[in-house]
């Protein structure tokens, strides 16, 4: 079970989209640990040998070993390829990790699945938080119970129900909060505890239905890595998939079916050994890779990061974790272990304060590293919004009327300029609910290829344009990367309508794409929507902050001499036929067309350094957030419904672009 569990987090941790459940893995762990350590702590009081000391020092002994290596080998590796704000965060994070507080301090940053999340080398030991402060409390729990002679199943029973009702309570609307307060997650170790008394107490009564119940356990892990993905209300209900999958597994007993055919088998089990150094070692390995690389790392660059894993966690296990363990001066090696964590934590320290500062020489070129994974998407003042079973992002205003955003990751840039309009001057803006999906285009009865990639796009696209029609809405602003989808030798999208399937970049398939979009703008029209349709900004590689140095992390970095302009000419022109084909939609359906580069450029030149020669984009499609927060203001237009000005807006700030 611990090799299901490891290999569906790397999974996902790697492929996102691919093995969108793959996080509950997590889950199982949890379950594992409270069975695993309620099962040595019961056995102990009922024999009355428990030790509170010797616990701990166990834990120490347990966890130290490949944490630590594994802790000095990231600070190391981030000391010679991290900028300096990646090198002090890093810093902080590390203090964080040796004290059992991630999950805390991550809380207070994002969330699991924020855009800067993959930046961070030490995300990954927020679980490890969690357990650790369910192991500071269920010792002396349990120690209480037995000392008073209370009923074990009684107490676990009522903080089961107390974590739950909090995980339910806190999941719709602080979703952040639900996914990493320990509160909310001991029910998960509890459950794994609840199991480990049953199996020392009532073992034959489970064993017996060993095969339905390790079916049945199969089948809720199943359904938890099939069903769920970052779009679920998480943990809440969603977690009882994974949780009672695991518990259902574990009743079995070794014997069980598949339990003995396949978990059982030797090489899960050998990844079972190995999988809490392997779950260490992975996420630094996946981080540093879109550090360095500045984007996803490419399929054979994410594969040889995974093989590394494995193998640096073999080793761990061969060459630190059984020495260590096998050792007879328990207490120097206690110490030791507890001085070496400390030693960790005063570094981190000192590199989070600058005292010890990082190794790399960019000779003048830190605008442009610091561009690179710099966005902010949900920014901290959107608030998930589920509609139709998926989750949406929505700035509440005091003013009237509602506007819904429709799109992709282009669309979702301009989130931090709403989000500051809105808080700004929130009597004057609508409310804005962004319908969006990064990859999928705002265009009904198209796929995103590779589909499996892309499972969503269908579903989520469904959703946005079933909101986007509903009474409440006022304003529709559609936007995506257009260009990209519709320019020649595209291959990514697939039209399927009516039971006909068309490829790009058939041109028949584009022009099913258009008349859908062409449609679904007629039919928001119909519906009585005042509706915007946003091209797309200039993007290219111009504006992409890796073309404007050389040299690697790994050695020095320098900036290039000159950091050519962007032609907006050129760019109109390799992108005409899309251009004239969206903005000739508009005027059939009566959309109102933004084109951004009216705003963001001047006499036919778009700057991509900033005034003091930082980039504007984060690569090169996507504007930065502070960029997006002074010139994405074309589309503070769209939130006036309802406000005097909003014709005279509409009017002085729209103009057809010049094809």
């Amino acid at each position: 079970m611990r090799a299901l569990a490891v290999i569906a987090v790397i999974a996902f941790h790697a492929w996102p989209t691919w093995f969108a459940g793959g996080f509950v893995g997590v889950d199982i762990f949890f379950v594992i640990s409270g069975f695993l350590i309620t099962s040595i702590l019961l056995s102990q009081l009922e024999k009355g040998t428990f030790s509170i000391a010797d616990f701990y020092v166990r834990r120490i002994r347990r966890i130290f070993p490949a944490l630590t290596v594994v802790m000095l080998a990231t600070l190391a590796f981030g000391w010679m390829t991290l900028l300096q704000g990646e090198f002090q965060q890093i810093g902080k994070h590390a203090v964080a990790g040796t004290t059992f507080v991630s999950n805390l301090v991550l809380w207070n940053e994002a969330g699991y699945f924020d855009n800067d999340g993959i930046t961070k080398p030490f995300l990954h030991l927020w679980s490890l938080g969690v357990e650790e402060q369910f192991y500071i409390l269920w010792p002396l729990i349990l120690w209480l119970v037995f000392s008073r002679k209370l009923r074990f199943l009684w107490v676990a029973c009522v903080i089961f129900l107390i974590s739950m009702s909090a995980n339910l309570v806190l999941v719709t609307d602080h979703p952040v909060a639900a996914f990493f307060s320990p509160l909310t997650r001991f029910w998960e170790l509890m459950a794994g505890g609840v199991v480990a008394y049953l199996q020392l107490h009532h073992a034959q009564r489970f064993t017996r239905h060993g095969t339905a119940l390790s079916l049945g356990g199969a089948v809720l892990l199943g359904l938890a890595f099939w069903l769920t993905n970052e779009q679920s209300l998480f943990p809440g209900w969603w977690a009882m998939l994974p949780v009672g999958g695991a518990c259902l597994l574990i009743l079995a007993g070794k014997d069980a079916v598949l339990n003995r055919l396949v978990l059982g088998r030797r090489l899960p089990v050998a990844i079972g050994l190995i999988s809490y150094p392997l779950y260490l070692w992975h996420w630094p390995l996946l981080s540093y890779g879109h550090i360095i690389y500045g984007q996803k790392p490419p399929m054979l660059v994410k594969v040889a990061l995974i093989v590394a894993g494995f193998v640096l966690a073999y080793l761990t296990y061969r060459l630190v974790e059984i020495p260590l363990r096998e050792r007879r001066d328990r207490t120097r090696v206690t110490w030791a272990l507890g001085l070496g964590m400390v030693a960790i934590a005063v570094f981190g320290l000192a590199i989070g304060t600058s005292v010890l500062r990082e190794r790399i020489d960019t000779h003048g070129a830190e605008p442009y590293l610091a561009a690179l994974n710099d966005s902010q998407y949900p920014g901290p003042t959107l608030a998930p919004l589920r509609y139709e079973g998926v989750v949406f992002q929505k700035a509440a205003s005091r003013g009237p009327g509602l506007t819904v955003f429709l799109g992709d990751s282009v669309m979702q840039q301009y989130g931090p300029r709403i989000e500051h309009a809105v808080a700004s001057d929130p009597a004057r803006f609508s409310t804005v609910i962004f319908a969006t999906a990064g990859g999928c285009p705002p265009i009904e009865h198209t796929v995103r290829l590779p589909q499996i990639r892309f499972p969503l796009c269908p579903k989520t696209v469904k959703a946005a344009y079933a909101l986007a029609n509903s009474g409440a809405v006022d304003t529709v602003v559609v936007g995506a990367a257009w260009y990209g989808y519709f320019n020649a030798g595209q291959h990514e999208l697939l039209v399927d309508k009516n039971g006909v399937q068309k490829a790009f970049p058939a041109a028949d398939a584009q022009e099913l794409a258009y008349a859908s979009l062409r449609e679904s703008l007629a039919t928001l029209r119909k519906n009585g929507k005042r509706v915007f349709l946003v091209l797309q900004p200039p993007a290219g590689a111009a504006y992409d902050p890796q073309s404007m140095y050389t040299g690697s992390r790994f050695a020095s970095i320098a900036p290039l001499p000159k950091v050519p302009g962007f032609d907006l000419a050129d760019f109109r022109k390799r992108n005409a036929a899309p251009l004239a084909r969206l903005t000739a939609i508009a005027a059939e359906t009566g959309a109102i067309v933004i084109e951004p580069a009216q705003s963001m450029c001047k006499d036919q030149l778009c700057p991509v350094l900033d005034e003091h020669g930082a980039p504007l984009y984060t690569d090169s499609i996507h504007m930065r957030p502070d960029y997006s927060r002074r010139a994405a203001s074309f589309l503070d237009q769209t939130m006036l419904n309802g406000s005097a000005d909003a014709g005279a807006q509409s009017a002085a700030l729209v103009k057809r672009p010049a094809l």
